[in-house]
């Protein structure tokens, strides 16, 4: 063991000798990368409820520490000061795995994940996945408290496939509640971040990663799909790239980004302030589809390398039987657009809703502050 590695396990230790404060709630959404996703509406519902709690959260850099509203209090990632922040939290909140060394008797881990499932994930795909993420998977699952789900489906997956036991509770996700509200000056602030007037229509661009990082799938033919949209739907289009963070770096030279009618969203800090905005979604396999249906306006999915990434991940339903109309080719993509039916796709998304039984209902966010108000004030109902 290395001197780093030395010094390491010797301030864990210290750092567990140390009183947890119960006041403290520690947030982390995708590693550190930020104020977003189900951590974000949860630490929202809890500043909105008055309490008088510490909320902290993990960042990677001083830019994220900007985006932070007043009231949270930001805590690097890395090094000495993450690991007094993670000794002394009452309650852990966060959307990914955290793999920590240890957790106390006395805290409390609530996980929300991120996102309904259509790519296979975890343990059903374990023979794709490193052993040092298993195991690390299988030590977070045993610390976790709570485990929050939008659906049966979810609700499920999480018992035979994250190696989790626990308890779950089928609060919804907290990142949706959003698509409840839609509250207009979401919309007014996307538009004004790009630079455009509350009369255009956008169209979101959200392809998920590859395994081998590849873009060749991202061959979108913008002006083509802005075009099918003006004729189809009506108003001036613009559309916004938002590419995943494994790529994010890739993003510029893919598309002809002129900032006028093609924006590269990609650095855009908050993904469901872009969907709220959005008037279309099209996507590939990422799980934004099922948060965004949920708004009750368009989605498609454009997929060209179905088979590969079939034979990587596998899907947990047919793709073609999803609400959302398929296209495996630009043409295809503007004729489904030209020839998109409303009425149809909401009759084919709610009854994908009933069947999957979600829960979604815009108070996710309020459920699961109050289980950390609960949890700090000693009750042990949810």
């Amino acid at each position: 063991m290395n001197l780093h590695n030395v010094v390491s396990v010797l301030f864990w230790r210290l750092c567990r000798l140390l009183p947890v404060n119960r006041k403290k709630v520690l947030f982390s959404s995708y590693y550190g990368h930020g104020y977003s996703d189900s951590p974000k509406a949860i630490a929202q519902a809890l500043l909105d409820s008055g309490s008088d709690l510490k909320l902290c959260w993990l960042v990677n850099s001083q830019k994220e520490a900007t985006s932070l509203p007043e009231g949270i209090h930001p805590v690097s990632n890395t090094g000495l000061r993450r690991v007094l922040a993670i000794s002394t939290a009452k309650v852990w909140v966060d959307n990914c795995r955290k793999y920590e060394r240890y957790k106390r008797k006395e805290q409390f881990y609530l996980q929300t994940w991120h996102g309904f499932a259509l790519k296979r994930i975890e343990e059903d795909v374990a023979d794709v996945l490193e052993p040092e993420y298993i195991e690390g998977c299988k030590k977070d699952s045993t610390q976790c408290d709570l485990m929050v789900s939008n659906s049966a489906f979810m609700s499920k997956l999480y018992r035979t496939s994250f190696w989790y036991d626990g308890e779950i509770a089928e609060y919804g996700f907290p990142r949706n509640d959003v698509f409840f509200s839609q509250p207009p000056e979401i919309r007014g602030k996307v538009l004004s971040h790009f630079g455009l007037s509350l009369e255009r229509k956008l169209v979101l661009y959200a392809p998920t990663f590859r395994a081998d990082h590849s873009t060749d799938c991202y061959r979108l033919a913008a002006e083509s799909l802005l075009n099918a949209c003006e004729s189809r739907f009506g108003g001036k289009w613009a559309l916004l790239v938002r590419l995943h963070p494994n790529v994010a770096g890739q993003s510029q030279g893919l598309f002809a980004y002129d900032n006028q009618r093609i924006f590269d969203a990609t650095a855009y800090p908050d993904m469901q302030e872009l969907l709220c905005a959005a008037d279309l979604l099209i996507t590939d396999y990422s799980s934004s589809m099922f948060d965004y249906a949920l708004s009750r306006r368009p989605c498609l999915q454009f997929a060209l390398d179905i088979e590969d990434y079939r034979k990587d991940r596998n899907f947990y339903f047919p793709l073609d039987q999803l609400p959302f109309p398929l296209a495996t080719s630009n043409e295809a993509l503007v004729e489904a657009i030209e020839h998109f039916d409303m009425e149809r796709y909401l009759t084919r998304w709610d009854r994908f809703r009933w069947e999957q039984a979600f829960c979604e209902d815009g108070q996710a966010a309020r459920r699961c502050a109050q289980w950390i108000l609960n949890k700090i004030n000693g009750k042990d109902k949810l």
